[in-house]
């Protein structure tokens, strides 16, 4: 029998220990019988300054290179670069390799000096007189009336601005688009309409290589070759934007063909006689739902981004590129305002086979691409940091081994938030690469890759149909993840611990995925423990979500309270994945489901361990299947290896209203099942420790009672069925 008390044991030493462990060995580092060596960055420095408290050095680069000499002559010598409060705007990387590495005992720590506030900027300071008025005779006549007179121009020409080539025929992120910040504010890129999608009529052509499509799951399908997709509209502005399409200027983005697939693709030409669009691009798997070919369920959204046409917002703006310009209408009192322009491609921080370097109580954002890369080494900490505003993913943490995101915020990333890769799966026994990510506040993430791009990816590469890259040994605790569009958590490989996390306000544009979600296969995939999370507040998600296989995971003493109603929303829930030839017993014990459409989902062979679960105010509140003999049949309660409760009333919870699942110690859940253990709820999410000064306010932590989700929610998703 697996044994899950010690699931939380660990957890409970970490939440002061982890910090205080960060605490000692900055300590140890700084003194270890050999004195600190200190350089000093100020935005009033000189890079001819010696790097003084009284006369610091201007760039990072500088103090970067001074650290390397002390370490040619030292190598044991502990070194602190002291970054005073400013802005430092970097037209490249700031990179640290192998050369800049620290040893045990002697880091290179790069910190802000206390009590100011560093900012890393990989974007450029533009001028308001940058701008111009539009001039073009052409341009004008495309802008709309209600904008007329309101517009402004950048030429990006005479800017040297890198990323002014038109977009891809087909991508899914943000095809390289440039980013536009007023006040730290991404400003929004045009699109119509401003708020909700258009749907298509119907499907002409599907173009995704089968033409034609019976019911759903019909293998006789009648096959074609990819092409571009034809649909008729029905919108009438389609008309408005012909000329835009035989310029070759008019993109599209929709779910064209599930929930869990976004693409934008150029529109090739409109016909508005046939009131048809016809895409310049074929879209993997073709246009319309893939359940009701070959017309599809006029339900299929998208809408038109990037046209001058459709600037008619403050806030709002495009890039033309055949003319070359950036058309804004500007905001309330941009005068005043930073603006700012990220047109670099690259990361603003990179670590390349840099070991035990500390980075600390940094700001960094304004990049086309991650905030921070780190890749290869061993033992860097990411502490008391916020990565904002980038195109990508916050943090990168690629190979190496032994290192920690500790106690930062990542938001407003145009991916995810922090992606885990490392440790060797392929040999006996598995190598770990034992990274962490603890105390971390993740939010308003996957800002322009509204699919797969997660809080925290741990294992997970691809889309839909799965996806998998190594992560062995992964730790992420203590985690506060929300407001993302798709999933919270994607995971897979082996090995790694998911514990006291808070999960909330996920699925906010589509459905069909969860707060932990994996799609992995048996032989690639297993050992995993997630235990002691709260998942809460997203009407359209589920909880944690194996839509393939669960080889040898633990699922122990998680809180999960969608706020669900009809068809959406199964706390836990366990698909079929390769049961039929590896078979994989559930260890499922002393879960809580709360006010979801569905409780607990299970596929399992028998034995499976699945015993002191609670379902509390679910409209389905187990349902079960078993594997026998290669075939799947409908099961009940004798699949499982203990008592598993329903109540349909509050079984004594602390305040459930208020969000506090904690038990009473008189909870009649403790009377009618002695051997449920009461969860240490007061101690999941983020804490307080020498980074993190101040815990998030209900609002800022996203604790809201869930809200309909409005993008892609509502496509029918029939192999849930």
């Amino acid at each position: 029998m697996i044994r899950f008390s010690k699931h939380w044991k660990p957890a409970r030493h970490l939440l002061p220990s982890m910090g205080k462990w960060l605490s000692c060995m900055l300590a140890l580092w700084c003194v270890g019988g050999v004195s600190a060596a200190e350089f000093h960055v100020a935005p009033t420095g000189q890079d001819t300054n010696p790097g003084t408290r009284e006369q610091p050095f201007a760039s990072l680069e500088k103090a970067r290179d001074a650290a390397r000499a002390v370490r040619a002559a030292a190598a044991a010598q502990p070194v602190t670069l002291w970054v005073h409060g400013g802005k430092y705007f970097l037209t490249q990387p700031f990179e640290l390799t192998a050369a800049d590495s620290g040893q045990p005992g002697a880091p290179l720590v790069i910190r802000s000096v206390e009590n100011e506030t560093v900012v890393l900027c990989g974007a450029r300071r533009l001028k308001t007189t940058d701008f111009k008025p539009v001039s073009s005779a052409a341009a004008l006549a495309r802008i709309a009336p209600e904008a007329q007179g309101k517009l402004v121009e950048l030429d990006l020409a005479a800017l040297g601005i890198a990323h002014r080539k038109p977009l891809p025929d087909l991508f899914s992120d943000n095809g390289g688009m440039l980013e536009l910040y007023v006040n730290g504010q991404r400003m929004p890129l045009a699109r119509y309409p401003n708020e909700g999608y258009l749907t298509m009529k119907r499907v002409l052509f599907n173009g995704g290589g089968q033409a034609e499509r019976g019911r759903w799951g019909d293998n006789n399908l009648k096959q074609s070759k990819p092409g571009p997709g034809v649909f008729e509209y029905r919108n009438e502005r389609h008309a408005r934007w012909v000329e835009a399409a035989r310029r070759g200027a008019l993109w599209v983005k929709g779910y064209w063909r599930c929930v869990w697939q976004n693409e934008a693709v150029r529109v090739g030409a409109i016909d508005p006689q046939q009131r048809t669009v016809m895409l310049a691009k074929a879209v993997p798997g073709g246009i319309g739902s893939k359940y009701f070919r070959p017309e599809g369920d006029g339900n299929e959204k998208y809408w038109v981004l990037n046209l001058l046409e459709e600037v008619d917002r403050p806030g709002e703006w495009c890039v033309d590129f055949q003319d070359g310009k950036l058309y804004l209408f500007p905001p309330r009192g941009w005068e005043q305002a930073e603006l700012l322009l990220a047109d670099n491609a690259a990361p603003v921080v990179r670590l390349s086979d840099a070991s035990q370097v500390v980075l600390r109580q940094l700001t960094i954002e304004g990049g086309l691409d991650h905030g921070v890369l780190i890749r290869g080494g061993a033992s860097n900490v990411l502490a008391g940091c916020i990565v904002r505003n980038v195109a990508r993913y916050g943090v990168i943490v690629d190979g190496g081994r032994g290192h920690v995101v500790q106690s930062c915020d990542v938001y407003d990333t145009g991916a995810g938030g922090v992606w885990l890769g490392g440790g060797d799966e392929n040999v006996t026994p598995r190598v770990p690469a034992g990274h962490r990510v603890v105390n971390c506040h993740i939010h308003h993430f996957g800002r322009l890759e509204l699919v797969y791009a997660p809080g925290i990816n741990s294992g997970f590469t691809g889309g839909g149909g799965g996806g998998h890259h190594a992560a062995v040994g992964m730790r992420v605790e203590h985690n506060l993840v929300h407001d993302g569009p798709h999933a919270g958590v994607l995971f897979g490989s082996w090995d790694s611990e998911f514990a006291f996390n808070e999960v909330c306000a996920f699925c906010e544009l589509s459905n069909d995925m969860g707060a932990f979600y994996c799609y992995d296969r048996f032989e690639r995939m297993g050992n995993h423990r997630l235990s002691c999370n709260f998942i809460h507040s997203s009407a359209q998600g589920d909880g944690i979500y194996f839509d393939c296989d669960h080889h040898g995971s633990q699922v122990f003493g998680n809180i999960v309270s969608l706020c669900s109603t009809g068809k959406w929303g199964t706390a836990f829930l366990y698909k079929t994945g390769t049961q039929a030839e590896h078979p994989q017993p559930i260890y499922c014990s002393n879960n809580i489901a709360v006010a979801g459409s569905g409780g607990f989902n299970f596929i399992t062979p028998r034995p499976g361990y699945m015993a002191n679960n609670i379902a509390v105010k679910c409209t389905k509140p187990y349902q079960w299947q078993e594997v026998k003999a290669g075939q799947f049949v409908r099961g009940d309660a004798s699949l499982t290896a203990g008592t598993n409760l329903t109540y349909s009333a509050d079984p004594g919870f602390v305040n459930a209203a208020g969000m506090n699942f904690a038990l009473r110690s008189d909870a009649q859940l403790l009377k009618d099942l002695p051997g449920f253990r009461a969860l240490p709820f007061d101690m999941i999410g983020l804490y307080v420790d020498e980074y993190r000064k101040r815990l998030p306010t209900p609002a800022e932590a996203g604790r809201v009672r869930a809200k309909s989700a409005v993008g892609a929610a509502g496509y029918e998703v029939l192999d849930r069925e």
